[in-house]
């Protein structure tokens, strides 16, 4: 019990310090540490011999903001595992409008768009359903569950 207690705690710890970073990602007054932050990722991906179609800017800023929030919703998935991948797809959805009206209400310098929404929610939707599908094959496997699907 206190291993599983100390590893809850490690893993609160994991995501409260990405919930920071995420935060200040997300509403920094200005676009341009996102915006340089992903051009910067594209680059080095198209380095590594990405497609183009997965680089090109929009598709990759699309791709981005849909993986910034999968780490929460694993992580929550683990800490909580009573809560089910269909609330995390609530939470993310819920958190990416707030993100968005704010930036559209109070960064002037900041774009809301409804495409950032959808990628965010599919970024805690996927999270949280990896941690489910992980959790059901170690079950099958005979392993207790992490998580309640």
């Amino acid at each position: 019990m206190a291993d599983s207690d100390g590893r809850r705690r490690q893993l609160a710890a994991a995501l409260a310090t990405y919930c920071a970073a995420l935060a200040f990602i997300l509403l920094v007054p200005s676009g341009q540490v996102p915006s340089s932050g992903a051009g910067f990722a594209a680059d080095r991906f198209a380095d590594l011999g990405a497609p183009d179609w997965i680089v090109e800017p929009a598709r990759f800023e699309f791709l981005a903001n849909a993986l910034i929030l999968v780490p929460v919703s694993a992580l929550g998935s683990l800490i909580w595992p009573s809560t089910t991948w269909r609330d995390w797809t609530a939470y993310a959805f819920i958190g990416a409008c707030t993100v968005e009206c704010a930036q559209g209400l109070l960064l002037p310098d900041r774009t809301a768009t409804f495409g950032d929404v959808v990628a965010n929610t599919l970024g805690g939707l996927t999270g949280a359903l990896a941690v489910a599908v992980l959790s059901r094959r170690r079950t099958a496997a005979g392993t207790p569950p992490t998580n309640r699907d």
